[in-house]
């Protein structure tokens, strides 16, 4: 999670979702890993939100 916030621009806009839907803050990055990202890994961004879904470190992703 930590790494992923580090590699978008600092203006870029993020939401991060807790992906197993129990609908926990995600207040520390480095404990969390991101299951999926929208728009997609290495997609052009153009000013456009990203939306991050996360689970903790030793959960699956759903």
């Amino acid at each position: 999670m930590k790494a992923a916030r580090e590699a978008l621009d600092f203006g870029t806009s993020i939401t991060v979702n807790d992906a197993t839907g129990a609908g926990r803050w995600v207040l520390v990055g480095s404990k969390w890993q991101v299951c999926t990202q929208k728009p997609a890994a290495g997609a052009t961004l153009s000013g456009q939100p990203v939306t991050l879904d996360a689970v903790k470190f030793g959960e699956h992703c759903p």
